[in-house]
């Protein structure tokens, strides 16, 4: 991570209420620093897009105030908009444009001259593994490839702040695994990433911090460590529903037939998997989970 005594964005006391009265955010305050990845996580409708359009300038808040490169999103929308590049979640590619006219005219579109273009465009086109199809037109690609374009195109901006609201949705596992690799790239440069999403796996092997929010509220910033340390167990371990006696454990979660035991000690964990594998029982042991602590912290069951 760079320079991550250097703020980046700064909220304070971000709020926004719709018609009707809908409440998406509530008072936030929220602090990404320069060079870092930042992954906002939380569950369908609790205000990661608002609060991302907000920061884009695309959505006035109701309350507060957000600065970007000491720029303020309510009153300086202009200058903002030459420091970013956002990938939206609802983003749709034009069926004649090809993965290189997305890479290519955006830079242009931005005041870069052509040779500058050119190269930045074949720099992100190759990081997602687009080069090949560069010039294929989008209507004869399937969703994750019009996805890596889009996301393309953003890179190859350049932007000091690159803001990508669930990136990876419709990803393959090796298209979802190289653009984690490409945002770790691009923030080792200096560029900060702010990104969106529900997976656990992505928001664990990405980010530098996070944040939880839920119902529009900030509830936890920090280090994924720092965030499962909320969970106050350390291990948990998997078996079928009938084969656990719930009664000798503090906190069983269960999921259909299966039963998640937590426990405290990497020794208790093994002492139970070892006498479910005497009884022929399949159990599995792990260390506690990112989601585990979201759940925790965000309240209800993941749908």
């Amino acid at each position: 991570m760079n320079q991550i005594h250097e703020p980046a964005i700064v909220a304070k006391g971000i709020s926004k209420t719709y018609e009707k009265k809908t409440q998406a955010l509530k008072d936030m305050n929220l602090t990404v620093n320069k060079g870092e990845v930042f992954t906002i996580l939380g569950p369908n409708g609790a205000g990661k897009t608002t609060f991302l359009r907000i920061l884009c300038t695309q959505l006035m808040p109701t309350s507060g105030d957000a600065h970007i490169l000491g720029y303020s999103v309510v009153n300086e929308p202009n200058a903002i908009r030459e420091k970013i590049a956002m990938v939206p979640q609802d983003a749709m590619a034009y069926a004649n444009f090809t993965p290189w006219d997305y890479a290519y005219n955006f830079c242009l579109l931005r005041g870069m001259d052509k040779a500058k273009a050119k190269k930045n465009a074949e720099e992100a086109l190759r990081a997602m593994l687009m080069w090949d199809m560069r010039l294929k037109p989008c209507q004869s690609m399937s969703g994750g490839e019009k996805r890596r374009a889009l996301i393309a195109a953003t890179l190859a901006s350049d932007a000091p702040i690159m803001m990508l609201d669930e990136p990876t949705s419709g990803l393959d596992a090796i298209g979802r695994r190289n653009v984690w690799s490409t945002l770790r790239d691009r923030a080792a440069k200096g560029n900060t990433i702010i990104l969106t999403t529900h997976m656990m796996d992505e928001a664990e092997m990405v980010s530098d911090r996070l944040a939880i929010i839920n119902k529009g509220e900030l509830v936890i910033v920090g280090t994924t460590a720092e965030i499962k340390k909320q969970v106050p167990y350390r291990y948990r371990v998997i078996a079928p529903e009938g084969e656990i006696d719930q009664s000798k454990y503090p906190e069983v979660t269960k999921i259909g037939d299966r039963l998640v035991v937590y426990l405290k000690s990497d020794d208790d964990a093994i002492e139970l998997v070892r006498d479910m594998l005497k009884r022929g029982v399949q159990a599995e042991a792990a260390p506690v989970t990112l989601e585990d602590a979201f759940v925790r912290l965000a309240g209800g069951e993941l749908e």
